[in-house]
């Protein structure tokens, strides 16, 4: 290795010398910083092994687009290019709930916002979230918050 040593002297010489002080605060301060250095990655790398499959991402979506439609689980595989027995066992692993149930609970939260409007009666909100009648809109209401859906516009209505 070519080097000057005039040059290598002039280097050393305008290294700023450190107090003991100084050096172990910095080293304290790159041993915090190394910590959460170290946080940061693990939980990254545990969103990266939770993170649902671009599959699932993408039926959700189709079902968000088309909840006030008679959807099928056929209909949400095709459109994710999955085959039907895949696409169900693959999204009850990821999502927790069955298709069925899914596309029940995101119809029945629609549904709650819009029951927020006491100028729309209930069975205009339930084709409006995509259920079929209003009976099924209040047999899946009561089956998940244990109420029916005037029943739950009552409570939240100010006295």
């Amino acid at each position: 290795m070519d080097l000057d040593s005039a040059e290598a002297r002039e280097a050393y010489f305008a290294t700023p010398v450190l107090s003991r002080q100084k050096l172990e605060s910095l080293a304290t301060l790159l041993g915090v910083f190394a910590d959460h250095l170290a946080i940061q990655s693990n939980q990254i790398a545990v969103q990266k092994s939770c993170a649902e499959p671009p599959v699932i991402t993408r039926a959700k979506r189709f079902i968000e687009e088309h909840h006030r439609e008679d959807l099928s689980l056929g209909q949400v595989a095709a459109s994710v290019h999955t085959s039907l027995f895949y696409f169900c066992k693959l999204f009850k692993r990821h999502t927790g709930v069955s298709f069925t149930e899914y596309v029940s609970r995101l119809r029945t939260e629609k549904a709650k916002k819009l029951l927020l409007n006491p100028n729309l009666r209930v069975r205009e909100i339930a084709y409006e979230v995509g259920f079929q009648s209003l009976t099924h809109l209040n047999r899946v209401f009561k089956r998940i918050l244990h109420e029916s859906p005037t029943e739950y516009r009552q409570r939240l209505q100010p006295a």
